[in-house]
């Protein structure tokens, strides 16, 4: 099955995030707390909270602060350029689950070499957030998939519609990863339903196909 991450924004009001992060959790593989303003404190307490509303641990990745996913014990930390190095996370927090943001195919395959779960790759499409810059497209996307080759999965992320699934997974992508497109939807929820079937349609289609061959 097809992997769905969602990324906090970092502009929700606490009470919406976790009412919507509850809703959504079982069709999510992943929720990423992505909130750069929010210190090691203030980060537990929102695990806290979420757990309280039901979302499991497992699901929720930690954006760079691996000291408070360790702490917490959650499904693992999502690294990027700041963040510490693989080799850190590994010889600090022993057995913690990690993920890598990558732009570059190469660094998709230095991430999975340096043994990352994960990698995200993107942005894929043009996208408000990364205002005038173009997205890096599918085809980059296959090369970071083959670059990874088995060793991590690559997550696509940048632009991804319901319309783009499909396209971003024949591509080789094990999954999507979306931010606006659940949190400034007009139903987050109904939008994370969305997502979830287009995965889900993709995935059939992909098995029948193998039989057909």
């Amino acid at each position: 099955m097809h992997e769905l991450h969602v990324i906090t924004d970092g502009k929700q009001p606490w009470d919406r995030l976790i009412r919507i992060a509850a809703e959504i959790a079982p069709v999510v593989s992943a929720i990423h707390l992505r909130e750069p303003q929010a210190g090691a404190a203030m980060l537990c307490e929102l695990i806290g909270a979420l757990t309280a509303a039901g979302v499991s641990l497992e699901r929720l990745i930690v954006n760079d602060r691996a000291d408070v996913a360790w702490a917490m014990r959650t499904g693992g930390v999502q690294l990027g350029g700041r963040s510490l190095s693989a080799a850190q996370v590994r010889d600090r927090f022993p057995g913690l689950v990690y993920g890598r943001s990558v732009h570059r195919p190469e660094e998709a395959g230095d991430a999975a070499a340096q043994g990352a779960r994960y990698v995200l790759f993107g942005h894929v499409f043009a996208t408000p957030s990364k205002p005038g810059r173009p997205g890096r497209g599918v085809r980059e996307l296959a090369a970071a998939v083959r670059c990874a080759a088995t060793a991590a999965g690559v997550i696509a992320i940048g632009g991804i519609g319901t319309s783009q699934v499909a396209e971003v997974c024949a591509a080789g992508a094990a999954g999507i990863a979306v931010m606006s497109g659940i949190w400034e939807a007009a139903d987050p929820v109904e939008a994370a339903r969305c997502y979830r079937a287009a995965l889900d349609a993709y995935s059939v289609y992909a098995v029948r196909g193998e039989k057909q061959a």
